[in-house]
């Protein structure tokens, strides 16, 4: 084409997405290039908002209907830690909802079923309330509408299995979903959705639900749907339809407070295994300080579900905290910020705000690194961090570059940590290897440079194509794998091969490493691995599913072996 102009024609503009990078590594057909181009937060050209269409679906209630949001049992692998954590999003939507005075039950599968392992594959179990105890439960209590989101897409079969029972038991319930897969996948996700010829999920709620539900339960209470909604994904006349997603929360200090007093806290506390899962405190809760990550990490989908930065006020914040001290009697507290101190004059105002309330906390999704400073790290410690997740994603410059395209200066993290270290900081640390064009030479160069880093735990995660990043969308393109293949993943092991690296030797490298360095970090220092471990050494192996993974039972032995190990 040189020496010729190239004419973009009008629907080639609509789908161009904001983010050069992004734009130009996302194939031209994939449901995520549809999804962020029609998006005013990433979309370079800005659809017209269509006029509101209402049509019949059902007799009118004369009334909101009765709602139940449901966050179904987990997909979990042989070995993996059961981490239980109040589910945030529902809890955010039941306290929006709340406040426009429609009132909601929230039903969290995975904590009223901690105890309930169900094998259901080699090495695969599904944790949560069993279908004989959630059938009836639906038929107990007589919902009008069931609505269903999932953390992971690994629990996809999971969400259609327990939507298949309430239809099941309740024909005439309306079904219907969120969460990120749920938005971005929309049409797969309903086509799906279907068993005998009839779809057990009938809508979708894309984006946000605190902005999108209650408009939802009202248009129902008069027997109609707006088929133009923002948003608003489904089956209408036997087809699905699937509106682009345009509005998003832009004032975080307006929503209410996650409504956890629609759960049972004391589930939670009882099995204390939060985000970071070896917590100071025995009554701990997470909370988001903000929204989005504008970064785009290839082979993160999070941040393509919400990509524009905005936070909270340092004072909202301080208030919830008390709030969760004065309600529940938290003890710590763990920030599930993409971007905690993405702001670096908010943060230091956060951190000195926090001093008074004398709450250790850490940072389980991990700290951007390129963020942090010596003066940053002193407000940190002083407000009461204990532990500190750095995620390096590798040790290897030019695999940050080309392969993560994450911004991580690796120069300036051995001082860094050396910090951190002098201030009696714990620091986890996560590693991400095995994408596409790495090498085993780029492997190990990165595992030599975290071995001279003074990390107090690390876990390694084995590439995977999660749905809804660039890298899943790249994978399917290109046939690597499959849309229902990427929907077990198992981050321990090399099930998908994106890497030309050969699985078992990929495995035995990640297995190699953990095994040195776990037994370098008691070696270095055994005081500190105390200080993470005390208190729970005993049941590290009972919280985990299954028998414990390698990560574990390296870390067991290397403690129990001793020093001189």
């Amino acid at each position: 084409m040189t020496g010729e102009a190239v004419t973009e024609t009008t629907s080639d503009k609509d789908l161009r997405v904001k983010q050069n990078k992004l734009d130009s590594h996302l194939p031209q057909d994939s449901a995520l290039r549809l999804y962020l181009a029609e998006k005013d937060e990433t979309a370079r050209v800005r659809k017209p908002r269509p006029e509101p269409r209402l049509a019949d679906v059902g007799e009118p209630l004369g009334r909101i209907p009765r709602t139940l949001l449901v966050m179904p049992p987990m997909c979990m692998y042989e070995g993996a830690v059961k981490r239980v954590v109040p589910p945030i999003g529902l809890c955010y939507i039941a306290g929006a909802l709340e406040k426009e005075g429609i009132d909601v039950s929230v039903l969290d599968c995975i904590v009223e079923g901690i105890d309930e392992e169900v094998p259901v594959a080699k090495g695969v179990w599904n944790m949560g309330m069993s279908e004989e105890r959630f059938r009836a439960y639906i038929a107990e209590n007589q919902f009008d509408v069931v609505g269903f989101t999932m953390i992971y897409s690994s629990d996809l079969q999971n969400l259609y299995r327990y939507a298949q029972i309430v239809k099941e038991v309740r024909p005439e319930t309306i079904v219907i979903a969120g969460g990120l897969h749920a938005s971005i996948y929309a049409r797969r996700f309903l086509q799906d959705a279907v068993r005998d010829g009839e779809p057990f999920i009938d809508y979708v709620l894309r984006g946000e639900g605190e902005i999108r539900l209650g408009d939802f339960l009202r248009h129902l209470a008069d027997g109609k749907i707006d088929l133009s909604a923002d948003g608003l994904a489904g089956w209408h006349d036997g087809k699905v339809f699937a509106n682009p997603q345009f509005a998003r929360v832009t004032d975080l200090d307006a929503l209410p407070f996650p409504a956890y007093h629609k759960v049972p806290v004391e589930k939670y506390f009882a099995h204390n295994v939060p985000f970071s899962p070896y917590p100071r405190g025995k009554r701990v809760l997470p909370l988001y300080t903000s929204r989005g990550c504008p970064v785009g990490c290839t082979f993160c989908a999070s941040t393509n579900f919400s990509k524009q930065y905005i936070a909270r006020s340092v004072d909202n914040v301080i208030a919830e905290i008390r709030h969760y001290q004065d309600a529940f009697g938290v003890d710590e507290v763990q920030f599930a910020d993409d971007n905690l101190t993405f702001d670096r004059k908010r943060a230091t105002e956060l951190f000195e705000k926090m001093v008074p309330l004398g709450l250790p906390w850490c940072t389980p999704n991990g700290i951007m690194v390129n963020t942090l400073s010596a003066p940053l790290v002193d407000r940190m410690v002083e407000s009461g961090l204990y532990q500190i997740t750095l995620s390096l994603d590798s040790g290897n410059a030019e695999t940050l570059k080309e392969q993560h395209r994450k911004p991580v200066d690796l120069t300036k993290v051995p001082d860094l940590m050396a910090y951190l270290y002098d201030r009696d900081v714990l620091m986890h640390g996560t590693l991400v290897v095995g994408m596409p064009g790495e090498t085993e030479d780029q492997v190990k160069d990165g595992f030599a440079f975290v071995e001279q880093l003074p990390f107090h735990s690390i876990n390694v995660f084995i590439a995977a194509a999660i749905p809804g990043s660039e890298l899943f969308e790249q994978a399917v393109s290109n046939g690597t794998i499959t849309y229902e293949g990427a929907l077990h993943i198992d981050t321990a092991r090399s099930t998908l091969r994106l890497t030309n690296i050969a699985a078992e030797r990929l495995e035995e490298l990640v297995s190699g490493f953990l095994e040195r360095y776990n037994k370098a970090i008691y070696q270095r220092d055994p005081e500190a691995w105390e200080r993470k471990y005390q208190g729970h050494k005993e049941r590290m192996a009972r919280i985990c599913v299954g028998s414990a993974s390698a990560i574990t039972s390296t870390i067991i032995s290397a403690g129990t072996a001793g020093p001189n190990r």
